[in-house]
């Protein structure tokens, strides 16, 4: 399975502090259920010293479902999965190690020490946000992330040509492609091609990239408390843009180019595929966000073509209606009305469908104004607090508009940091927002009842911060790394940040949910061009 299996050394059964981490308890298996045993256990080494915080990732031959954990201090892993047959792949520090065909049966299964050697394409599995952190900070930088990243990571198969960086005349070339599949100018016009392509080709030299090096992971100690599963999909190139945890439990997932909806069991990893589109139906929905309401219903967007969907899970039927925008977001008030923002309008407003008359009324709000050289503002998170008070984040025009339902009363804010980005924000358990900062490395709180905001530094500017969600038992900011391949907690308290690097390159994440019951993050890998689709879950174990 693996192209470039490199040297393991199997040195015999360890004692001590490896044996405690072969100890019955029960752990997660590789599809999240619970069970005694069995555990893979081993020691990483490199050069004869332990590595700490290596990812070592268990691939299922038969099911594909991927479980991953990361070596502690010491080097020692315990890596919980069911019996079966696994390909065994090591990383850390620039470093890996392969192993094909591994049987695991009922019983622990102890490795010994492991030892991983120099990985030869170390730079192709380098994230965008290394790649990016070689350009200088500021404005420039923030206008290129913001601009050149929305949609897509940009790694070594972007910036590297026959394995050489991109000249000018190629990043010229780069941009004018760009601009050619720009349907909805997303690109502003005042975005120089020339500047940037000069100054692209200056900062992503041969000899700036030279200094990339291997890094480990910071905290490796709470990162052996982690568990990853990575759940494959039914079909490649879906880009799974959006999900919610379901009152059923299970996963509840769109498939943004095929205008489906996957609802996955956590368990047993079944998928259940639901059409929400009719046979024939015209235009290219581009299913995007979903929620569900206190009945058990289903709401999700169609941008492409205007619409809202209301599905039943119970019996797959599906009603459609025109909201006469193209939705971003969505959000339920406590009237249980669907309200959204209009993606691609000049003029910023929402909008807000009552099923209870199946109406839709378009509400504009305050305008960051910005001039036709500027660009779209693009209203872009949406999201509605205890108070029924709606904040909808302006990506482009760097803004943040609350909207109080009940009295009909609007205001808009300049977000605290220039061009920052903001993207989809969360609601806390005390009704602060929390929003994440694009292109800045921070994470941004606004508290409605001072109208103050709050700047955390939670990693690199280049870290593309893209979702926030809050573990509502906790109080604690779940956050994207969607450049970084990676996700970050933050604990508001103590004001500290745990990044969790995603054993899978690129990890474009957009969307993020967390199950209410069991505080699990949930995410999904939607890359463009479209990477292999994966669902992603992280469980914390105590």
């Amino acid at each position: 399975m693996f192209p470039n299996r490199l040297l393991i050394l199997l040195i015999g059964v360890l004692g001590g502090a490896i044996a405690t981490w072969a100890q019955a308890g029960s752990a997660p298996n590789a599809v999240g259920g619970k069970v005694e045993q069995p555990a893979v256990t081993g020691q990483i080494v490199s050069d004869g010293t332990s590595v700490a915080g290596a990812m070592v990732t268990a691939i299922n031959e038969a099911t594909g479902l991927r479980t991953t954990v990361f070596s502690d201090a010491a080097g020692g892993f315990r890596l919980p999965v069911s019996p079966g047959d696994y390909d065994l792949l090591v990383r850390g520090a620039g470093r890996l190690a392969e192993v094909d065909n591994l049987s695991v049966g009922t019983d622990p299964l102890a490795l010994g020490v492991l030892s991983i050697e120099p990985d030869p394409e170390f730079l192709a599995r380098v994230p965008s946000a290394r790649w990016l952190d070689l350009l200088p900070d500021g404005d420039m930088k923030r206008e290129f992330i913001l601009n050149c990243t929305s949609c897509h990571e940009i790694d070594a198969a972007r910036i590297l040509v026959d394995g050489k960086p991109r000249t000018v005349a190629q990043w010229q070339e780069a941009f004018q492609m760009m601009r050619a599949i720009d349907e909805y100018n997303i690109l502003p016009p005042d975005f120089d091609d020339n500047t940037y392509a000069a100054w692209l080709a200056q900062y992503l030299s041969a000899e700036r990239i030279d200094t990339i090096t291997p890094v480990s992971p910071a905290n490796p100690e709470a990162l052996a408390h982690i568990v990853i599963t990575e759940y494959p999909l039914p079909m490649e190139g879906s880009l799974p843009h959006d999900l919610v945890v379901g009152p059923d439990g299970r996963i509840w997932i769109t498939a943004f180019f095929y205008d489906l909806i996957w609802a996955l069991d956590p368990e047993s990893g079944a998928i259940e595929t639901f059409k929400i589109r009719d046979d024939g139906a015209e235009g290219w929905g581009q299913t995007r966000a979903l929620v569900f309401d206190r009945q058990g219903y289903l709401w999700i967007i169609l941008g492409g073509t205007h619409e809202l969907v209301r599905l039943d899970p119970r019996s797959g039927e599906f009603k459609t209606y025109d909201v006469g925008m193209y939705a971003h977001s969505l959000a339920l008030d406590s009237r249980g009305r669907v309200w959204i923002n209009d993606y691609f309008a000049r003029q910023e407003r929402i909008g807000v469908f009552d099923p209870a008359n199946e109406t839709v009324r378009h509400i504009n709000v305050p305008s960051a104004n910005l001039s036709d050289a500027e660009g779209l503002p693009l209203p872009y998170g949406l999201q509605i607090d205890s108070q029924d008070r709606l904040y909808s984040t302006q990506l482009a025009a760097n803004t943040l508009v609350l909207y109080d339902i009940p009295s009909g009363a609007a205001k808009l804010y300049q977000m605290p940091a220039s061009n920052s980005g903001p993207r989809r924000p969360a609601i806390g358990t005390d009704d602060r927002l929390w929003v994440p900062e694009w292109n800045t490395g921070h994470l941004t709180s606004f508290d409605p009842r001072t109208e103050t905001f709050t700047r955390y530094a939670i990693g690199s500017s280049a870290l593309g911060a893209y979702d926030a969600e809050v573990d509502r038992r906790t109080g604690e900011v779940w956050v994207t790394g969607a450049l970084a391949a990676s996700m970050l907690l933050f604990d508001p308290d103590r004001e500290t940040t745990l990044e969790i690097p995603l054993p899978t390159n690129p990890a474009y994440t957009r969307h993020l949910a967390v199950d209410p019951r069991t505080g699990d993050l949930w995410s999904a890998y939607s890359s463009l061009p479209p990477a292999e689709p994966l669902v992603v879950r992280i469980q914390r174990l105590q």
